[in-house]
């Protein structure tokens, strides 16, 4: 065991070196960063926002029309001619886009919410790269029919944080021969270096055509870089000096709502709040103070229910706006594992305010700064303090974050955290990690980390080594891990503690010529785990995985997988199950189709079904139909069956339902309604939420729920109505 720990020290000290020989590597003569320029025109009196393009505005100045395919002909025209103008004045970008379409009957436009994907619509993106550090950007991306979607871009991709809401605006039409957008972002909804004569952005242009599932781009078409990947965008020049950005955001909140739980002896509480959402104040050009008193997240929509069938905790992901904004400074020591869901994230942001069943813990306030200092490094500092619950007093809760940028794309970093109770106990973790990206391709990723928890002396180290090339053809790599025993982590989540993992990958994705099929995917993953306390195997999976994906967008997965579990102690699985220690072995057959987003009627299919299953059988079936009647109406439906049979005893059935019913009035005017039901633990639950976006970065919200556990009569309750107003004041 302290041999596995020393050579894992010596092995990340060693990849972590900035090497002189490799700072050249992370670029290349292919690649297509750069490679395009748009020049900037300023505007003697603004356009006015209607969609038609007709003000003498946007006349006589520079238009991108040159649009390339990445999919499903790369380095093509793209198939319909899309047109691109940009002016800017003293307080907002202006662009107006031309989507002409020679088929304007076929245009899709089914989504009135803000943020949604787009998956069945047309649409048009920028990314502003306004600190043109090849790494962070902004996205703003629209439909035919004004429908916004906004996101922070941290380091190429590796989060997108589609919670960041700022304050943009957009007006559509279409027309007979497409659609057209103008579309205007205040400087104050960005943050860029000022004071510079020569201010440059990066800058590049998506636009998808979805009935032909055609993506074409400006700049970046190459099929070996997702848009996402800013490093690879063009310029945008002619700026000037654009000053300062927002000079303080001040945005209060008031609350009400009235709240009933218990069975028999139902209790009601009338309650009223008033609090600050959000104070915003830039620091420096670059780095920004967040502060929130008496925070509520009332408007935050609910998890899903799921019921878990391994040993292994399920990852909810972090909905609160509060801790999503900025939350790609703060991600550190993320490791992976099937279906992309952490197996290791080292800072989760639901540790702070929430029970480990998910209730809420008042949460008194935090601060937060985020940004860039100078030109190569970044900053992340989060303190937040919860108040008592059930009898617990609160605790205060501490991250740091610190990145300093190396050649082209890669960085060295810093962290720590520390949660502090107010009786005395604490929990810390402090380490350094990298981010090498060499050869354009070649990711080499490494973290060290130590713990330090009250009253535990040693054996508190953790290490991750990783190297990957990903390309659209070859996806092969190497991942090691190595948990100490007593490793612990109270701002984080780890699915398999005191465990080492050995991961080799290689996958092969050729695209043959065929108007059928697109791409096809063959690929292995293998997944090791060993107990480090006595060096015994806790789990091994083979991943097989044959996937095709078809032209029009849908595709098909088969991926065989043999598990192998080793259970030390009993396993007691939902429904009273319960799986004897032993060493078990089985293979399982997942199959899953997935349908034609561009239709109304779309979703997946999901099949499996496991032999031995710890010495029984287990079947699935998910189905998971997404129904798009109008821009109005939507609705994403899911219902699962499980069926276990173990060695003994007689089968169990589970059924699980989590339905997503949409209704948009307007983009202004929105709907939600999720339905939820759960076998295990015979809860539904009602979960109803109105949002009217009255003005850009400000809502009314009214949200009703009701969530019944009725395994015993009377059913426990738990219902609420609450309504939330915010009011943003910009200075």
């Amino acid at each position: 065991m302290r041999m596995n720990r020393h050579l894992l020290v010596a092995l990340w000290l060693l990849t972590s070196l900035p090497l002189t020989p490799l700072a050249g590597q992370d670029t290349s003569d292919t690649e297509q960063h750069g490679k395009r320029t748009l020049t900037l025109t300023r505007a003697e009196s603004p356009p006015v926002l209607d969609g038609r393009l007709d003000d003498a505005a946007w006349r006589n100045i520079q238009v991108i029309a040159d649009f390339i395919q990445k999919d499903p002909d790369q380095g093509m025209a793209a198939s319909q001619k899309t047109e691109v103008r940009a002016l800017y004045d003293d307080d907002n970008f202006y662009f107006g886009v031309r989507c002409l379409d020679t088929q304007a009957d076929r245009i899709l436009a089914t989504e009135l919410r803000r943020d949604n994907a787009f998956e069945n619509d047309d649409s048009f993106a920028i990314i502003l790269d306004t600190f043109h550090d090849h790494r962070n950007a902004f996205l703003f991306r629209i439909n035919p029919r004004g429908t916004q979607y906004d996101a922070l871009i941290t380091d190429e991709g590796r989060d997108i944080n589609v919670s960041w809401d700022e304050k943009w605006e957009v007006e559509t039409r279409i027309e007979e021969d497409g659609w057209y957008a103008e579309i205007r972002i205040p400087l104050k909804s960005l943050r860029y270096s000022s004071g510079k004569d020569d201010t440059s952005f990066g800058l590049d242009f998506e636009r998808i055509i979805r009935r032909d599932n055609e993506f074409t781009y400006w700049n970046n078409f190459s099929r070996d870089f997702q848009f996402e990947k800013v490093s690879q965008a063009g310029h945008l020049e002619g700026l000037g000096d654009l000053g300062s950005s927002l000079t303080l955001r001040i945005k209060p909140y008031f609350s009400s709502r009235i709240v009933t739980r218990g069975a028999a002896d139902r209790d009601t509480a009338f309650l009223g709040d008033i609090g600050l959402e959000d104070l915003k104040l830039p620091l420096t050009p670059g780095l920004t103070l967040d502060l929130t008193l008496n925070t509520d997240f009332a408007q935050t929509e609910v998890d899903d229910q799921v019921i878990n069938f391994d040993r292994v905790p399920v990852f909810f992901p972090e909905k609160r706006e509060f801790f999503l904004e900025g939350a790609g400074i703060f991600e550190f020591g993320v490791w992976l594992g099937e279906g992309n869901r952490p197996q290791i994230k080292l800072y989760h942001s639901r540790r702070i305010g929430l029970s480990g069943q998910g209730e809420e813990i008042p949460m008194m306030g935090g601060v937060k700064v985020t940004g860039k200092v100078g030109e190569k490094f970044t900053l992340g500092f989060l303190e937040a303090q919860t108040d008592e619950f059930s009898g617990e007093p609160g605790d205060n809760f501490s991250v740091f974050r610190l990145k300093r940028d190396i050649f082209s794309r890669s960085f060295l970093g810093m962290f720590a955290t520390n949660r502090q109770a107010e009786g005395g106990d604490f929990n810390r973790v402090i380490g350094l990690d990298q981010n090498l990206i060499l050869f354009e391709h070649l990711e080499v990723v490494g973290m060290l980390g130590r713990s330090f928890t009250d009253g535990v002396a040693d054996h508190q180290l953790m290490g991750a080594l990783s190297a990957r090339w990903v390309d659209d053809l070859l996806d092969v790599g190497l991942t090691y891990w190595h948990l100490d025993e007593n490793f612990e982590t109270d701002l984080g989540f780890l699915g398999r503690p005191g465990t080492r993992k050995l991961e080799p990958r290689f996958s092969f994705s050729p695209r043959p010529a065929s108007d059928v099929i697109r791409q096809m995917l063959f690929s292995y993953r293998l997944e090791d785990f060993q107990r480090v306390e006595d060096g015994q195997l806790e789990t091994r999976i083979h991943h097989f995985n044959y996937s095709i994906f078809f032209q029009n967008g849908s595709w098909i997965r088969i991926n065989p997988h043999h598990a192998t579990e080793n259970l030390i102690e009993p396993l007691r699985l939902p429904g009273g199950l319960v799986v004897p220690p032993g060493r078990y072995g089985w293979w399982y057959f997942p199959v899953l189709y997935t349908f034609n987003p561009a239709r109304r009627l779309s979703g997946a299919l999901s099949l499996r079904y496991e032999t031995d299953y710890y010495g029984g059988s287990r079947s699935l079936v998910q189905v998971t139909p997404v129904l798009k009647l109008s821009s109005r109406f939507s609705a994403e439906l899911s219902y699962s069956f499980n069926r276990i049979r173990l060695e003994a005893g007689d089968p169990v059935s589970f059924h699980q339902v989590n339905n997503r019913i949409n209704f948009s009035f307007s983009r202004k005017w929105l709907t939600s309604t999720s339905i939820q039901y759960n076998s295990s633990s015979d809860v539904i639950g009602v979960n109803f939420r109105l949002n009217y976006i009255y003005r850009p970065g400000d809502d009314l919200f009214i949200v009703y729920s009701d969530f019944r556990e009725r395994r015993n009569m009377p059913a426990e309750l738990d219902r609420s109505i609450a309504v939330k107003f915010t009011h943003s004041f910009d200075f």
